[in-house]
């Protein structure tokens, strides 16, 4: 048996960095007493709260440095699921997934390709285009037993994306998230479960919990589901770390009885559609 264990950590951050990362710390520090060699944070870990061009930072800024330096203590990879870097303009940052290895090296990067957008009767909308500059390409990381499809939240609406990752090698889809409490309910763990069930991948989605100072108020319930669609791990509503081992045999398994990943038709997909009246 193949087995890694892994953790998903789910934070309530906020506007105060100083104490988002003492709770990183903290939960990093869990994970490694609990045993993990890979630990996911949610989106926005370091920082979440108004659009703050001082809150940008370089690869090599104070908060993503700390970051990397728990890494290399920890002797852990790290996956930080969501932090403001340079985009080259002010006014929009990228929104970055970053993946720092047991030396505390940034091993791959993934720029949010989706950015959110909610709109609600009589609310102002909740624009990530307004402060986001999207990116452009998908991107997976390889481990020694684990091969990683990397996304942010809002990803998860886009299947395309994942069988992108899939088909690239990936046997875990990682999902940080601070995925609202509007639609968390209904579309969520439905969403992430469908993402394993297409791919036959583990599914690893750390989120975040409470309001933050913008009014914007996140879901929780950060979910581990293996690559047959069942929940294995999940929190509620409050700070956690769930720790698990994953078992590569079990994604092996799955694909050899049910081999839809060789089975795309991407010579049909890209053709547009053919159009029928139905009443002609």
């Amino acid at each position: 048996m193949t087995t890694t264990r892994v953790s998903v950590v789910q934070l309530g951050s906020g506007s105060d960095r100083e104490s988002n990362l003492d709770a990183i710390e903290k939960s990093l520090r869990t994970a490694a007493e609990n045993g993990s060699t890979l630990t996911l944070l949610p989106e926005a870990s370091i920082y979440r709260g108004p659009y703050l061009p001082e809150y940008v930072e370089a690869e090599d800024g104070p908060a993503i440095t700390r970051v990397a330096g728990l890494a290399r203590e920890l002797e852990m990879d790290v996956v930080l699921g969501g932090v403001w870097t340079e985009s080259g303009d002010p006014e929009h940052a990228h929104n970055s997934c970053l993946v720092f290895d047991r030396r505390g090296r940034i091993a791959a990067r993934y720029k949010k390709v989706h950015l959110f957008r909610l709109d609600r009767p009589g609310e102002p909308a909740d624009d990530e285009a307004a402060f986001t500059a999207p990116g452009d390409e998908t991107v997976v990381v390889g481990g020694k037993n684990l091969t990683i499809g990397l996304s942010i939240c809002y990803d998860l609406r886009f299947a395309a994306l994942y069988r992108g990752l899939a088909q690239a090698g990936a046997t875990v889809l990682s999902v940080p998230a601070n995925f609202s409490a509007y639609t968390g309910p209904a579309h969520w763990e439905v969403l992430l479960r469908a993402r394993a069930i297409e791919n036959l991948c583990y599914v690893l989605a750390p989120a975040q919990i409470g309001t933050d100072d913008t009014g914007f108020s996140a879901y929780g319930h950060s979910l581990i589901v293996d690559s047959w669609g069942t929940v294995i791990a999940g929190a509620d509503d409050s700070p956690a770390v769930l720790t698990v081992d994953l078992d590569l045999e079990l994604v092996r398994a799955g694909r050899d009885q049910l081999g839809s990943l060789a089975h795309d038709r991407p010579d049909v997909y890209t053709r547009p559609p053919r159009i029928e009246d139905l009443h002609g």
